[in-house]
């Protein structure tokens, strides 16, 4: 079907529904959290407004930039840090550099992804669109979405109340993040001026990495309901044979010429699995391996901190954050396999028992389409861990066995 060559001179041309309505306004939150655009055609924003904000997010990414140097510089001139803010500094210096990394991964993937959603959200929806299927998506995306940016924020904001609780607890400097200027004890005015200007850039390098969730997490979910849309296809089949205004040998001829159609649908859709694994390995991958660092690290900082109500729930909060981004990304994933496992049954049960003088060549291209549906379609990550929810609870169970083993 339709490939990148032919995505240029269509952007403007394809049919709007509520999936593509809904797809360009995350893409647009997407851009404005200063990521690429990703839509497959322009926003609809002035070209001043775009050059200017692309030059403001370029400025920002500098600093974001400068930011994780700062903070990967800090133990060579941090030398008072208190047991706590040793153990953030640890979760920060292994997060803060892979996470970042993902915006970096997504960045290089830009006509991919484009390519990807052209084919996901307009050809593949030309030929058949269930609306409640396209209800059900849209609803399991921004459930996740927003369950998922809650966390997060939810996360960030208990390490600011932290940092404010020892301010008024212990007359303690507001230090967010460890960097390598200035130290925990500085009180100077030029010290509180780069530790508030610090923790306005971690708020922007947070909606970065928010926009990669938001970029990442509905592509497999629409492409798992494309899978369930595809079902929806070969069980409308069924429906030609109740026609009453049509000869048996025209069913059938529509029958067999419609499930042509439902075969090469299905080859896109196997074709966009591929894409999205092409475009979503280095996403995934890095995320089994921050779950596992970070929630040993949590465990870590729970096993030696104080046992204060206020450490607890930052360290709750944040290794929720955590779960819940890796489960939503395997969960996701596993949903595709779990769909696309249905979807030779809807073949089955796509009314070619009803056919008559072209049954038997009609069994023999059911035959070999089931056997090619019964082949798993699974998205992995690491290049072999296969992402589903067992390998999410076996991922999880694996975090506490290496803490177990060190400490």
């Amino acid at each position: 079907m339709e490939d990148l060559q032919t995505l240029a001179a269509a952007e403007t041309l394809y049919e709007q529904s509520k999936t593509t309505d809904f797809f360009y306004k995350i893409y647009f939150i997407v851009y404005i959290f200063g990521l690429p655009n990703y839509w497959i055609e322009d926003l609809k924003l002035p070209t001043r407004f775009v050059r200017v904000y692309d030059r403001f997010t370029m400025f920002n990414n500098a600093l974001i930039f400068t930011l994780i140097c700062t903070e990967l510089l800090a133990p060579f001139t941090q030398h008072n840090l208190s047991q706590k803010q040793q153990s953030n500094f640890l979760i920060y210096c292994i997060s803060h550099p892979m996470l970042y990394g993902f915006r970096v991964i997504m960045a290089t993937h830009q006509k991919k992804v484009k390519t990807l959603l052209y084919s996901l959200t307009v050809v593949l929806k030309r030929v058949h669109n269930d609306p409640e299927v396209e209800k059900q998506m849209i609803h399991s995306a921004v459930m996740y979405l927003f369950a998922l940016c809650f966390s997060c924020a939810l996360s960030m904001f208990m390490y600011t109340f932290d940092a404010s609780w020892e301010m008024v607890r212990h007359n303690a400097t507001f230090t967010t993040l460890v960097t390598a200027y200035p130290d925990v004890e500085d009180r100077s005015e030029l010290a509180s001026t780069v530790r508030i200007l610090t923790y306005i850039v971690w708020w922007i390098f947070f909606s970065r990495i928010i926009g990669v969730y938001i970029l990442v997490i509905p592509l497999a979910t629409c492409l798992s309901y494309q899978f369930k849309n595809l079902q929806s296809y070969f069980l409308s089949l069924a429906d030609i044979f109740e026609r009453e205004d049509l000869s048996q040998s025209l069913k059938e001829e529509q029958y067999e010429e419609r499930f042509k159609i439902g075969i090469r649908m299905h080859l896109e859709t196997l074709r966009c699995t591929k894409l999205t694994q092409t475009v979503c390995n280095g996403v995934y991958s890095g995320q089994i391996i921050f779950n596992i660092l970070i929630l040993v690290a949590l465990m870590s900082q729970m096993a030696n901190s104080e046992r204060t109500l206020v450490n607890i729930c930052s360290t709750v909060f944040t290794a929720t954050a955590v779960l819940v981004s890796t489960g939503f990304y395997m969960w996701n994933a596993g949903d595709v396999t779990v769909e696309a496992s249905h979807l030779a049954t809807a073949m089955f049960f796509s009314g070619w028992h009803q056919c008559g003088t072209a049954s038997r060549r009609v069994r023999k291209l059911l035959v070999i389409t089931i056997a090619h549906a019964q082949r798993p379609v699974v998205l992995k990550g690491l290049g072999y861990i296969s992402l589903s929810y067992e390998s999410y609870i076996k991922i999880v169970k694996s975090s506490y066995s290496v803490f177990s083993v060190i400490f």
